[in-house]
């Protein structure tokens, strides 16, 4: 529907190459950037229209001076369009990927949105499994915590430690992939001794994954970027936490007893395809490919 769209209104938004998915992310139509600081217009991308000012007072007085419309001339609100939202089945986007000892990512996400506590803290380290983000939901932004600063991986860990010490009211879910999981394994160690309550999800696709796919990307050998398939749940275990592994959506179901009310920290192992590429990875082809016909024509 975003393609539908005759401006672009954005408040308080940096518009950085990573959440305007490399430029693709909106329309080209006239781009209004609406900031607080006169600095951060037009920073990462370029702006039709520059306002500075609060957002609120922005949006009353946009609001103020926009004429009066029918519905009839408002297409977003009309009951179809409302119910298409409404109706929306994430699980409709994609064709799935399973294999005989894998599961789709895409859909291990949508199962575990389902299966996991609603009222729930979710920290993110870094890597191609963050392709299921958008799959999982939390209670509002101050519980969701991404770390992956200067695309770094295993920080995760750390975050979700302190997150689940000052939170131990609820939950705190840490998606992590297997490379920065084995790069701070150690902690689990901690998280049994300080009984915290946490659920560790690994996305386990024997491989660091952003990288398998950048090296594929660009026709270079991938070797150096896999890894054997290692088992973690016995290893969570011996730490004492209680563990499962998940290599399809009938081994996640069957977790749900110790994902719904969890009794101590959870570990799953989730043996995920490392075929399925994040969403980012196509996004930063095209541009790099936009980039290189730029180049070629300059």
């Amino acid at each position: 529907m975003m393609e539908q769209a005759d401006c672009v209104v954005v408040f308080g938004a940096g518009l950085n190459f990573l959440t305007m998915s490399f430029g693709a992310s909106i329309p080209p139509v006239p781009l209004i950037q609406v900031d607080t600081v006169r600095d951060h217009i037009g920073r990462w991308t370029t702006v039709d229209l520059a306002v500075v000012g609060d957002a609120r007072a922005v949006a009353q007085q946009l609001l103020a001076a926009l004429p009066a419309r029918p519905g009839s001339n408002k297409p977003f609100h009309a009951p179809e369009v409302l119910a298409q939202l409404t109706n929306f089945d994430p699980a409709q986007d994609f064709q799935p990927a399973n294999t005989a000892r894998t599961v789709d990512p895409r859909l291990l996400g949508i199962e575990l949105d389902k299966l996991l506590p609603g009222d729930r803290n979710l920290v993110c380290d870094a890597g191609n499994f963050l392709g299921v983000v958008p799959y999982l939901s939390v209670p509002d932004p101050g519980h969701f915590k991404m770390t992956s600063d200067f695309a770094s991986i295993g920080l995760g860990f750390g975050a979700a430690l302190g997150l689940a010490r000052g939170r131990p009211e609820k939950p705190t879910v840490l998606l992590i992939g297997d490379g920065g999981f084995l790069m701070t394994l150690g902690e689990l160690e901690t998280a049994a001794r300080e009984d915290l309550p946490l659920i560790v999800i690994v996305m386990n696709d024997c491989a660091y994954g952003a990288e398998l796919h950048f090296l594929k990307m660009h026709g270079l050998p991938a070797g150096k970027s896999v890894f054997p398939d290692v088992d973690f749940a016995p290893i969570a275990e011996g730490f004492g936490f209680r563990a499962a592994t998940v290599r399809s959506l009938a081994d996640l179901r069957a977790t749900v007893s110790l994902l719904s009310a969890p009794d101590g920290p959870v570990l799953l192992d989730c043996k995920v395809n490392a075929a399925v590429a994040a969403p980012f990875m196509g996004e930063f082809a095209e541009f790099e490919a936009r980039q290189s016909v730029a180049r070629a024509t300059s």
